[in-house]
């Protein structure tokens, strides 16, 4: 029998895996965009913080397998440009410039 669903504790730690056999990073955590859905929370290779939708998830065992998405970052593919992103006023943390919410703490960013 196979299992239904994975405790958070069973995936937190996790190596994430890109389709394209590319190491994205660590699972940090498990939270919610600002649309309400699933989300893995993970620290990537540079140290930053980001995190890949639950539909993305393609397999789950010794490691997270994910689809390749054109927002996930990778060494070849350059980075975001740091002007455009929205920057929390309580948090800090960067965000999308299509973010009405930060990411991070939930707090409502500025237009």
């Amino acid at each position: 029998m196979s299992k239904k669903y994975f405790r958070r504790d069973e995936i937190v730690g996790k190596e994430i895996i890109s389709d394209a056999a590319l190491r994205l990073g660590k699972v940090k955590d498990i939270g919610y965009d600002p649309e309400g859905k699933i989300v893995l929370i993970y620290d990537t290779q540079d140290g930053e913080e980001d995190a890949i939708h639950s539909s993305q998830i393609m397999a789950l065992g010794d490691v997270v397998l994910v689809k390749s998405v054109p927002e996930t970052k990778s060494p070849t593919q350059p980075q975001k440009n740091e002007t455009s992103l929205k920057q929390c006023p309580k948090c800090g943390k960067a965000n999308p410039p299509e973010m009405l919410f930060c990411t991070s703490c939930g707090t409502k960013l500025e237009a």
